[in-house]
C-alpha cells in the first residue's frame, strides 16, 4: 500500500515505490552474490586441494629425478673405470715385456 506524497497528499509517493523496488533488487543481488561467492569459494577449496596433491607429486618426481641423476652418473663412470683398468693392465704387460726383453738380452 503506497504512502502519499508529502508535497501532494492526493498523489501516491513515487519515490517510496522506487525505493522499495530498489530494495527488492538489492536483496535479490545479495542472494545471487552469496550463491556466486559460495561457488567460487568451493572451487578455490578444490584448487587448493589439487595444488597440495600436485605439490606432493612434484616432490616425489624430484626425489626420483635425483635418484636417476645419481644412477646415470654412476653408469657413466663405469666405462671410464673399465678403460682405466684395461690401460693399467696393458701398461703392466708392456712394462713386463720390455723388462723381459731386456733381461733376455742380458742373458738372465
Amino acid at each position: 500500500m503506497p504512502e502519499k506524497c508529502i508535497l501532494d497528499p492526493e498523489r501516491d509517493c513515487l519515490g517510496l515505490m522506487k525505493a522499495r523496488e530498489l530494495e527488492k533488487d538489492v536483496n535479490e543481488l545479495r542472494k545471487q552474490n552469496s550463491s556466486s561467492h559460495e561457488r567460487i569459494f568451493d572451487r578455490l577449496g578444490e584448487l587448493e586441494k589439487q595444488e597440495g596433491i600436485q605439490l606432493v607429486q612434484y616432490e616425489h618426481i624430484m626425489e626420483k629425478l635425483d635418484q636417476l641423476a645419481g644412477d646415470v652418473k654412476e653408469l657413466k663412470a663405469k666405462p671410464g673405470k673399465r678403460w682405466e683398468g684395461i690401460v693399467e693392465k696393458a701398461i703392466g704387460i708392456l712394462v713386463a715385456a720390455v723388462l723381459g726383453f731386456m733381461l733376455a738380452r742380458l742373458g738372465l
